[in-house]
């Protein structure tokens, strides 16, 4: 999701990670992509970090004692620790210090937040559509496609206007 411009986000993040995994596992026990989803939630969709980078922490959280994992449905899930609890507690402030510079930091987009909602909505609505319609003909499919392509373009056109600025 994240380009070029906005790496210096994802390694604010990526660096305060396991915090943010012990966070979101103190409320509930959860598997690794559930896991992925509540941080995505957190962040409003503005972040979600790879799987890539979740199961390596939640693999050293398991090993410093900071969780622990069960299988459940075919599913590794991870409970935080008492021992975890307390590094949360012991790391509050610094945890909250992270979470409002990433307040901070994410509030600078501007309305990125609220057109991030609308295009989520979009989605929700053609879903929406689609399943109410039942199985689209190839003619949809195709006229659908080709919308996708003028919407896509129509964006690259202000994207591009927008750098000549």
């Amino acid at each position: 999701m994240f380009r070029h411009h906005d790496r210096g986000r994802v390694r604010i993040l990526r660096g305060q990670l396991n915090q943010i995994i012990l966070e979101i596992i103190k409320d509930k026990p959860r598997h690794g992509y559930d896991v992925i989803k509540g941080i995505e939630e957190t962040f409003h969709g503005l972040y979600a970090p790879s799987a890539g980078s979740v199961y390596p922490i939640l693999q050293a959280l398991e090993d410093q004692g900071f969780v622990t994992s069960s299988q459940e449905s075919g599913k590794k899930v991870y409970s935080i620790t008492a021992d975890g609890k307390r590094e949360l507690k012991e790391n509050k402030d610094k945890f909250s210090d992270m979470r409002e510079h990433l307040r901070k930091h994410f509030n600078d987009l501007g309305g990125y937040r609220d057109l991030m909602g609308e295009m989520g909505q979009t989605m929700q609505f053609v879903s929406g559509k689609l399943r109410e319609k039942g199985a689209p003909t190839p003619e949809m499919v195709r006229k659908l496609r080709l919308a996708m392509v003028d919407f896509k373009g129509a964006v690259e056109d202000i994207l591009r206007d927008q750098k000549r600025k």
